[in-house]
């Protein structure tokens, strides 16, 4: 029975298509009679619309995923990081990058709050706190971004810009770009901005509204990182003595434990914020020669509502001739107030430039050198230094230049250190270069005659235990005396540096050595060569050498040529090399006796005197 019922139903269904088809061309006649849309046309729309639907859907979970992720963190540079990597991600973009405004309109790109491409990141970092400028944003103070405007370009080329704005772009190879404002409360704080810089990028509006609430996101962030911050602030007055010289021993351990100077100041101005839970503590450091009128700040730590002071240039020439030698003796300054000081014009710009209410400055020192200042600031509103708080800026300020004396000595000893390596290197090299001459025949620039013996000896003790042939050719030029009496002492040399050359080209084997023997006498030792391989080589040197037609009208073949002897031995514990030198000597001898320009083997010699 369910089997039929099954069956019935299938057929029920075929029924139903076979009559779908059918009716199909009826219906879209009619409906094109009566002007409605065909079903074609309606199943298109409703293709058209699921499609839409479906975007919307993976538009609403991209937008999803990047906010509970930035939602799962109170880390700002783990939000930014995040961040910027998923936002690059959904939209297929080459780079994203977070802009900050200061204090002017100005502003730049954010430290490590970046995302690259890989294929990108050699054109240039933005997020390595690259101050870009916009004179627009300046004299509008914010201009667009202050009305929560987004700016989408889709081809620089295209979009209208200014020359300066278009140079700025090109700098970094950017083609195309879509931003949105980042709030913090009701004020502008930065940018967020996504780049194309491979070519020229039709933005979508779910794209740009992707963007736009992502950096709502960011700014929802950013206000709970100060208001966790105001928090932090807070619970500073619920903090009992013991549990400040707690935090004091811990640090001390933390500082003591690196001799780095990066880790050592970044650890001391993370450290001391969080523990006394102010705005800013930076490390300044002046230059030397200075007089300590100028100097900069190398390490800071500080809340995201204020502006940085890394990298700002400070002139103080007061400082350097009234205050500096007050800092020698330790002196420290506690303002509660800055207005309330009676500090001079000059010195109240400078602190307001950091947005400073109230500070502490501790002297830094290298023995009994000034080297810098620990600066601890207060920009939300003034403070209250308490003695507590006072007491623990100076034993931390204390530690702190022990541990920065270490380190400086420890850059001096390792600085010592390379120079002595480099001193050592340059001696081997030296040592290298005089064994090298010690080896290289001065003239010809082949191996010398103390070569010569040592590789000799070498391949002989090598070939008695391998029992393989070890051939030697002994070579000179015909009649060089007259040579030289004739042409000259410079051209004889002249003449031996040529014929070296013309023979190191034809010994080409790695194992095989051409040496200057003495005087113009070379020889070639052949390893692992029987008298058949010797007596090509030699050959081959004697028609190269007479191919070059060095002239010689004292001799005559009228040009130079030489005489060669070779001896080849397999070589055996009970003799020695020089029987094998005393051979190939033997045989140039015979050569030059039976009319030079001619090449011997010392057997063929032995053959001869027997037959004799």
């Amino acid at each position: 029975m369910l089997e039929y019922s099954v069956k019935q139903r299938m057929n029920n269904r075929k029924t139903q298509s076979i009559l779908a088809t059918l009716c199909r061309p009826i219906i879209n006649k009619i409906s094109k009679l009566l002007g409605l849309p065909t079903i074609e046309h309606l199943e298109y729309q409703l293709y058209q619309k699921t499609e839409q639907l479906e975007q919307i859907s993976a538009h609403q979970r991209a937008i999803y995923q990047v906010i509970s992720k930035i939602r799962a963190s109170l880390d700002l540079e783990t939000i930014f990081r995040t961040t910027t990597k998923e936002t690059c991600r959904l939209l297929g973009v080459e780079r994203v990058s977070v802009y900050r405004f200061s204090e002017d309109w100005g502003g730049q790109f954010v430290e490590d709050f970046e995302f690259t491409e890989p294929s990108w990141d050699n054109y240039g970092k933005l997020g390595k706190n690259t101050i870009w400028n916009d004179s627009y944003l300046q004299e509008h103070e914010g201009g667009r971004y202050i009305h929560n405007e987004t700016f989408v370009v889709e081809d620089i080329y295209k979009a209208g810009l200014s020359q300066c704005h278009l140079e700025m772009l090109e700098q970094f190879h950017i083609r195309a770009f879509a931003t949105a404002p980042i709030f913090v409360k009701q004020k502008l704080w930065g940018i967020l901005a996504a780049y194309q810089h491979s070519r020229p990028n039709n933005w979508q509006v779910s794209e740009v509204k992707f963007l736009t609430q992502v950096s709502a996101q960011l700014g929802i962030a950013l206000q709970q990182a100060e208001q966790l911050a105001e928090v932090e602030q807070k619970a500073k007055y619920l903090r009992e003595n013991s549990q400040q010289q707690t935090i004091l021993f811990n640090l001390i351990s933390e500082i003591r434990e690196s001799l780095d100077f990066d880790t050592l100041c970044q650890t001391t101005v993370k450290e001391i914020r969080k523990a006394l839970l102010c705005d800013r503590v930076g490390l300044f450091h002046f230059d030397p020669g200075s007089n300590y009128c100028f100097g900069e700040f190398v390490a800071e730590s500080v809340l995201p509502a204020y502006n940085s002071a890394l990298l700002h240039k400070v002139q103080d020439n007061c400082f350097g001739e009234q205050f500096a030698i007050q800092y020698q003796k330790e002196r420290i300054q506690v303002l509660d107030d800055i207005y309330n000081a009676g500090l001079k014009d000059c010195h109240l710009k400078l602190l307001e430039k950091f947005q400073i209410k109230a500070q502490i400055i501790v002297p830094l020192m290298i023995g009994s050198t000034l080297w810098g200042l620990l600066c601890i600031h207060q920009c939300e509103n003034t403070r209250k230094w308490t003695e507590n708080e006072i007491r623990f800026v100076k034993q931390l300020a204390a530690q702190f230049s022990v541990a920065l004396e270490h380190s400086h000595l420890l850059a001096q000893t390792r600085s010592q250190a390379e120079e002595l390596a480099k001193t050592l290197d340059a001696f081997q090299e030296a040592n290298y270069k005089l064994e090298n001459l010690a080896r290289v025949d001065g003239l010809t620039q082949i191996p010398n005659r103390r070569y010569f013996d040592e590789f000799l000896d070498l391949e002989w003790r090598r070939l008695v235990r391998e029992k393989q042939c070890l051939s030697l050719i002994m070579f000179d030029v015909d009649h060089f005396k007259l040579y030289n009496d004739f042409y000259g002492h410079q051209a004889g040399d002249q003449c031996l540096v040529k014929i070296a050359q013309t023979a190191k080209e034809i010994v080409k084997r790695p194992v095989d050595l051409l040496a200057r023997y003495g005087g113009e006498e070379f020889a070639v030792i052949l390893p692992n060569t029987d008298e058949n391989g010797a007596s090509v080589v030699a050959e081959q040197i004697q028609s190269a050498i007479k191919d070059l037609g060095i002239p010689n009208y004292r001799s005559e073949k009228q040009i130079v040529t030489l005489s060669l002897g070779i001896a080849t031995q397999i070589p055996l514990v009970d003799r020695t090399p020089q029987e094998l030198i005393l051979e190939a000597d033997q045989a140039l001898y015979q050569a030059k006796q039976q009319g030079r320009d001619c090449c011997l083997h010392f057997k063929i010699l032995e053959k001869d005197v027997v037959n004799g």
